[in-house]
This record gives C-alpha cells, sequence and structure tokens, in this order.
C-alpha cells in the first residue's frame, strides 16, 4: 500500500507517533544552500517500536526510498545499534554523517517519550 491509503491507514493507528531529528549539512552536499539542515522524520507503532514509515529531506527521491529500505520495519527499541550500523555502512553519500545523526535523534525522542510515559496506549 503506498501513497494516500498508506498514510491513512497510519493515521489512524492511533498507537503511531511521528519523530523527528535534524542535523547540520556539511557545506559541499548540493543542497546545504537551501536547506543547511537535514531532516529524519520516522512514524512509529508505541505498540512494538516498529518504524512503519519513514521520511528524510535527502534531495533524490533514490536517496530518500534508500533510507525508506533501510529502516521501516525496524524496531526503535530492540534495533537501535542495527539500524545506525545500516545507515553508516550503507549509506555512503556526503550527507551521511548528519543523516546518521538526525536518525539517532529521532531514537533519542523516541526512547525519552517511552521513559517518560508519554506514548499512546492504543486506547483512543
Amino acid at each position: 500500500m503506498y501513497g494516500d491509503d498508506r498514510i491513512q491507514q497510519i493515521f489512524r493507528n492511533p498507537r503511531v507517533v511521528l519523530v523527528s531529528g535534524y542535523a547540520r549539512l556539511p557545506d559541499s552536499v548540493a543542497s546545504h544552500s537551501q536547506y543547511q539542515r537535514l531532516g529524519v522524520i520516522l512514524a512509529v507503532d508505541s505498540a512494538d517500536g516498529r518504524i512503519v514509515a519513514a521520511d528524510t529531506t535527502l534531495l533524490t527521491d533514490l536517496a530518500k526510498d534508500f533510507f525508506r529500505a533501510l529502516v521501516e520495519g525496524a524496531s526503535v527499541t530492540d534495533d537501535i545499534a542495527e539500524l545506525i550500523h545500516r545507515v553508516q555502512t550503507r549509506y555512503a553519500g556526503q550527507s551521511g554523517a548528519a543523516l546518521t545523526t538526525a536518525l539517532r535523534r529521532c531514537l533519542e525522542t523516541y526512547s525519552q517519550l517511552k521513559n517518560e510515559h508519554q506514548l499512546p496506549d492504543g486506547n483512543a
């Protein structure tokens, strides 16, 4: 399922939370003059910590799709080291360090929400 139908299904799930993280882009990256920061956004099902959707402000569709393929389906609680390792070793673009940093910030935000018991319980 893709596009609007997929987003609507994710939106209807009361357990899904959206977390984001940002990092400074290197000056040498083409999109630096326009964005200066790279963003990573994860939709996470708080029932099991699985990433149900992911996006990034990387410039090309191929890079965005590649990032999605690397992270979607993984757990933000059980697969943290594996997620970081995947991005570090498989994404060799000039934005790789910023992408990894932004991803780490997403994971930290989710962890903080979980530790502070601020995640939805799904009873909405």
